[in-house]
């Protein structure tokens, strides 16, 4: 009886210990972020009982524009908006409310966003891709999505998009 009462209490008292090392963990990362935040100098002028809500908000807008840029997460499989809200030390709620709210577009069309603008990238550094290929590259899983996506975000589909640089390419290389 003795030993199931000790393993017991040993149990809880490790239960405790890696619950104290886990609270302790976040407090230092909500500090570095808080120092982060301070360190930024588009905010170092607003004193820390000062700061709106508005500028927290473009602040968390512009890490997440200079990480997708950067990073380029876009690329991975299922990306989700849990995925970038742990990246950025956030949550997925107020994440999701900031990109609504600064790009006009939900997450997916934020994502799909990046995806177009990669895939451009792409093409106008090798315009003998097919947009097939330009689909896969650009983490989309299926060419409808694809094309869905680049008619939102261009104005037209891609293979129109594609002709037309590639005449304007030819015309600016040829009638010099």
């Amino acid at each position: 009886m003795k030993t199931i009462l000790l393993c017991v209490l040993a149990a809880f008292l490790v239960a405790a210990v890696a619950l104290g090392i886990y609270l302790l963990l976040r407090l230092r990362k909500k500090e570095a972020r808080l120092k982060e935040a301070l360190s930024n100098p588009a905010l170092r002028e607003i004193r820390p009982d000062q700061f709106s809500v508005a500028a927290l908000d473009q602040y968390l807008y512009d890490r997440c524009c200079k990480y997708m840029m950067e990073r380029r997460p876009f690329l991975v499989d299922n990306y989700s908006i849990q995925d970038l809200a742990n990246a950025l030390f956030t949550n997925r709620a107020y994440l999701s409310k900031t990109i609504n709210k600064f790009s006009g577009r939900n997450f997916c069309n934020y994502v799909n966003y990046y995806r177009i603008m990669y895939a451009v990238e792409l093409f106008r550094a090798n315009m003998s891709l097919r947009v097939s290929d330009m689909a896969e590259l650009s983490g989309f899983h299926t060419a409808t999505s694809f094309y869905q996506a680049f008619r939102s975000v261009m104005g037209e589909p891609p293979s129109h998009w594609c002709s037309r640089v590639r005449k304007t390419v030819w015309k600016k290389n040829y009638n010099q």
